[in-house]
């Protein structure tokens, strides 16, 4: 029997789809799509930092009904994908911890060499993170609808999700465990934030967000790197390509990020430098 055949996980929704979803064309067709369709629709920096100064200019008052609607919307999908990411960090972690205790060797358990992992949490939990990638794009759609710039961090970040957790899931990769929970983590804090920031309830610690992201993507890649070194973990060529493919897509993601923390931080204590010392 081939190790890296396509079996339909047992209790996923929609299990008509799976191959559907599971096809390395679906990914790869809807990453490129959504690539260029950002890049059509984007606009012009210009024409972003008018709408941003218009936005600052309005007035509460001034609001129309097709903005109070747009806040609404904004909140529930940032609240959705918070609440989402909470469960599925919850059920995750709760199942990490059973892992690792069950008697067996840290190897063994570290590589889920039964199994375990992905029978009763990973193989469900990462298939509907999987897709959750899919729904994630609307980060950029309300992004552009506000007359923003979406930028090339935005685009990756999103195109690559979905393609490297396609391989964690379609080849039952046990590295992708540390995408599942570690994202899911930060996008509980993460997606809690915008959620209150979208009804005007501004808390301090964005630029820690930033910090959070960043140290998951060293600590993961560390993670998923070691997999490639221990003996008879990874035990299929399709496993090792979802682990090498994870790793390829975070070493310019976490440069991307550095970049944009030292362009958006650092502006901003020069700032309020200057300030103080004026």
């Amino acid at each position: 029997m081939d190790p890296d055949a396509l079996t339909v996980i047992p209790g996923v929704p929609f299990p008509e789809y799976y191959e559907l979803f599971m096809d390395w064309k679906t990914p790869l067709t809807i990453a490129a799509v959504y690539a260029v369709s950002v890049h059509l629709l984007n606009p012009s920096a210009t024409k972003a930092k008018v709408s941003r100064v218009e936005a600052k200019n309005q007035g509460a008052g001034t609001a129309s009904k097709s903005s109070g609607f747009m806040t609404a919307f904004v909140f529930a999908h940032n609240l959705s994908l918070a609440i989402y990411s909470m469960v599925t960090f919850y059920n995750m972690v709760q199942y990490m911890h059973k892992l690792f205790n069950r008697g067996q060797s840290i190897h063994d358990s570290y590589c889920d060499k039964d199994g375990f992992l992905w029978d009763n949490a990973l193989g469900y939990w990462g298939y509907l993170f999987y897709l959750s990638k899919f729904y994630e794009v609307i980060d950029t759609m309300i992004i552009l609808i506000k007359g923003r710039r979406s930028s090339l961090l935005q685009t990756y970040h999103h195109a690559g999700a979905m393609i490297t957790m396609w391989a964690g899931i379609r080849y039952r990769a046990q590295p992708i465990w540390i995408f599942v929970v570690f994202n899911s983590l930060v996008h509980s804090i993460m997606y809690l934030y915008y959620a209150m920031t979208s009804i005007g309830i501004h808390v301090p610690g964005k630029r820690y967000i930033t910090s959070i992201q960043i140290s998951q993507f060293l600590v993961g890649m560390s993670a998923a790197t070691s997999y490639l070194f221990l003996n008879n973990c990874l035990v299929t060529q399709g496993q090792k390509f979802a682990v090498l493919l994870n790793v390829l897509y975070l070493l310019p993601l976490t440069y991307l990020f550095l970049d944009f923390a030292r362009r958006t931080y650092g502006k901003r204590r020069a700032a309020a430098a200057t300030k103080k010392s004026s």
